[in-house]
């Protein structure tokens, strides 16, 4: 699943999802909004070379919270691209699978700036950063603006925004939800509904 869009200009914001947030809605929003995007894809990678250890409910639930989370946004939408390519998902890989099967549309990424600065230990980053934008948004991180740009040495691909900086943690929601803790505000209706009435994360 991927958005409605044969041209034009998508930004891609990979990640786990596990559960999504109303902090990645707020980004997804704001990147579609101030750069200049026609849609936002939400890619749900079903694994993470970064995340090998890491326990992920099914990534057809991630999946379907995403679906849920976007469902009423005309310019938002779910990914499954990378649910049936190789695993361990690498970002050069879906977007080299993503420029040969929509030639037509631009990719920008959608980062972090704290995996923006840990950009150099991904597989081909050098690639990613020569084909595609770069869209950073603020985290919480100790390194300055200079420090994080002499780890990529082509930075005019890169264009940082003044996206507000959210905190909240999928990691602490998947504790509230464990300890039967409140997450109202911290996700969509939908998707706490989803969450309770398939006893995910119990």
């Amino acid at each position: 699943m991927t958005g409605h869009t044969k041209t034009g200009k998508v930004g891609l914001y990979f990640g786990s999802f596990n559960p999504i947030h109303l902090g990645h809605l707020i980004i997804a929003n704001h990147m579609f909004i101030r750069a200049d995007l026609d849609e936002v894809w939400i890619v749900v990678t079903p694994s993470s070379p970064f995340k090998l250890n890491t326990e992920m409910i099914a990534e057809q639930h991630r999946l379907q919270m995403v679906k849920l989370a976007v469902s009423e946004n005309p310019s938002i939408f779910a990914s499954d691209v990378e649910f049936n390519l190789d695993r361990p998902s690498y970002t050069v890989d879906t977007l080299s699978f993503l420029r040969e099967k929509f030639p037509q549309i631009v990719f920008s990424v959608i980062l972090g700036e704290d995996n923006y600065q840990n950009l150099h230990k991904w597989k081909n980053y050098s690639e990613i950063i020569d084909r595609h934008r770069l869209l950073i948004y603020p985290r919480r991180i100790s390194s300055s603006p200079v420090a994080r740009e002499d780890n990529i040495e082509h930075s005019k691909a890169v264009l940082y925004t003044k996206a507000p900086m959210i905190e909240i943690s999928s990691t602490y929601i998947r504790e509230a939800i464990l300890n039967q803790q409140d997450v109202q505000y911290l996700l969509p209706d939908p998707v706490i509904s989803y969450i309770g009435n398939n006893h995910l994360y119990e």
